[in-house]
């Protein structure tokens, strides 16, 4: 039975019993020490971690009081009241509940009057000064001694718990977010996850099955007044399915979608974010699963429009690329075309392009991608009309017909995300398909960025040049130079390069590296830019590396050989005075 507080605020009720009754010894040294406060104090409020529950009832000191303590205090309170109310709050991952014998001998009990969830609280109104024993236990017994966290506060009741392992829809999912209006196209969408984890529902208090702390999935659902919203799972063995919705209310599920397998209907569903946790019914290694999402039914059972089907393997093969990635670009032999209408299976629910075309239900090709500096292109190049369809880590859809010019479909991504994309080759009509390459590039479209009027690292070097060996002195190597020119490097050398430059280097170093790094930075007035070919021909480009608008570029283990370096200015005019610093030890800075 759980004690009613009086006025809904909370106010903590007293027990008038015998001292000599309770089992419960005030004068006990309290397990996890004692502390003195005064009205006012501060910080509010004061926390105490410990570990609630033990084997006594609390109902020992009051048949009203529920739950297990132990026979000695949890925490001793001296407090020396004033003109505030007195808050004592006890938060974790189970039910707690709260026992105090307050300075005058009288008895005080709670369950879940802290007002958030299974959490306990009391408050005292004028509360009387001297010392408060509190007792911090759990309302069920056997489930051992579960990490707490006590709050002392004339503010409030504080529900916080860092000890907490709960289910916890804050943190990042494992597998993505699926971002759905009303009338979604591709229904349902699918998601390939591993159902199970260390922790069982049931001990918080929601659903029951075995899960990680993080969701595996995020849906953030835009609403309807039409549909319901309907999310279920498919597996081998028995799981379940446990969502927590944008109101924070619980959705569980075990065999609604049949065959052992979940299925959470919502009906007229709120606007927000629904955390997706998909867990086994027992413990155990995961279980490859399923997830369904879905305005129409359970697992899919519906007269399904087109689909393209991100979670079916490619039919040519995947690739992991890095940022910088070389060879550029990569090419990839598909067969474009299809039998599924694009515009049926997409709609208008690109974030990019127009839908059209004609693909296969599976993925032409995958990349797993992890985004630096540079854009990311993808194109494709084929005899006939050609389009590209591409799903990006996000979840959402890009198309294009003839961005890459003649026909050819090209997609750029400016600041690409990291992670998977899924890439369709289609053709324009529907019987059309045949041979095509993909390319993927960080670049240009087709086979890669090709300068109209490149710099010419074999001319003569505007500021001379040097022969430098690691352990050189002095250092920092200091040449003063004219920064700037007419030509673009982003068009004259490499897409990730900024500034205006001269066709000449400025400076050509032929370096042989000892045991340390090789830093090259350039100091001026101005904003100015870096490009650098180095010995194996790439290109390295900065901005501000070295601070204060001076750029650095950083060779850890340099390569030996010739260095041809430009000093840029960032926007267009006249050139600019400027110092070129080349070190061992650091960015030169003056």
């Amino acid at each position: 039975m759980k004690l009613q507080l009086m006025t809904g605020a909370a106010l903590a009720a007293i027990v008038a019993i015998a001292p000599a009754v309770a089992v419960q010894d005030p004068s006990a040294s309290p397990a996890y020490g004692a502390g003195a406060l005064n009205s006012g104090f501060t910080p509010d409020p004061v926390s105490i971690g410990l570990r609630a529950g033990g084997a006594m009832p609390a109902s020992d000191a009051s048949e009203w009081c529920p739950g297990y303590v132990s026979y000695q205090p949890s925490y001793n309170l001296d407090y020396d009241a004033g003109g505030y109310d007195l808050y004592l709050s006890a938060a974790a991952d189970v039910d707690t509940v709260l026992l105090v014998n307050a300075p005058d001998g009288s008895w005080h009990c709670d369950d879940d009057g802290a007002g958030s969830g299974l959490n306990a609280g009391m408050m005292f109104e004028d509360p009387q000064s001297g010392v408060y024993n509190i007792w911090v236990g759990t309302y069920g017994s056997g489930g051992g001694y579960a990490p707490a966290m006590l709050h002392i506060s004339e503010l409030g009741f504080d529900d916080s718990n860092p000890y907490s392992q709960a289910p916890s829809a804050s943190m990042a999912p494992q597998y993505g977010t699926l971002s759905l209006s009303e009338g979604f196209a591709n229904d349902p969408r699918t998601i390939a996850v591993e159902a199970g984890g260390d922790l069982e529902l049931g001990n918080y208090g929601t659903c029951w099955g075995n899960v990680d702390r993080a969701p595996d999935l995020w849906v953030d659902y835009a609403g309807s007044e039409t549909f319901d919203l309907y999310v279920s799972m498919e597996a081998q063995s028995d799981t379940t399915l446990a969502i927590q919705g944008p109101d924070g209310d619980w959705h569980c599920d075990d065999d609604s979608a049949e065959n052992l397998n979940p299925g959470v209907q919502i009906s007229d569903p709120l606007p927000g974010r629904y955390a997706v946790w998909a867990a086994r019914y027992s413990s155990g290694p995961y279980l490859p699963a399923t997830v369904y999402v879905s305005e129409l039914g359970f697992l899919g059972n519906v007269d399904e429009p087109a689909v393209l089907d991100f979670s079916l393997p490619s039919q040519s093969g995947s690739t992991a690329l890095q940022a910088g990635f070389v060879p550029d670009p990569i090419d990839v032999d598909v067969v474009a075309g299809g039998d599924v209408d694009v515009y049926e299976a997409v709609g208008d629910g690109a974030e990019t392009g127009f839908c059209r075309g004609w693909t296969d239900t599976a993925p032409d090709f995958d990349l797993d991608y992890q985004a630096g500096d540079f854009d990311l292109y993808l194109s494709a190049s084929y005899d006939g009309d050609a389009t590209l369809v591409v799903n990006a880590p996000d979840g959402s859809w890009h198309c294009d017909d003839d961005s890459a010019g003649e026909l050819n479909p090209g997609l750029r991504f400016d600041d690409p995300q990291s992670g998977r994309y899924d890439i369709w080759v289609g053709t324009y009509g529907e019987y059309d398909g045949g041979p095509a390459t993909l390319h993927i590039s960080e670049l240009a479209f087709g086979g890669g960025f090709e300068p109209a009027n490149p710099l010419d690292f074999t001319l003569p070097a505007n500021y001379g040049d040097a022969e430098l060996a690691g352990g050189f002195v002095p250092d920092p190597y200091l040449v003063e130079l004219m920064a700037g020119g007419d030509l673009e490097a982003e068009a004259a050398a490499d897409p990730s390069c900024r500034g205006f430059v001269t066709q000449a280097p400025d400076f050509e170093l032929t370096f042989e590296p000892g045991a340390l790094d090789l830093y090259i930075s350039a100091v001026s007035d101005r904003d100015t830019t870096l490009v650098i070919n180095g010995p194996d021909g790439s290109w390295h480009c900065n901005d501000d590396g070295a601070g204060n608008f001076n750029p650095g570029v950083h060779f850890a283990e340099p390569q030996a050989g010739v260095y041809d370096i430009w000093v840029g200015t960032y926007s267009s005019g006249g050139p600019a005075d400027a110092v070129l610093a080349i070190s061992e030890l650091g960015f030169h800075e003056d």
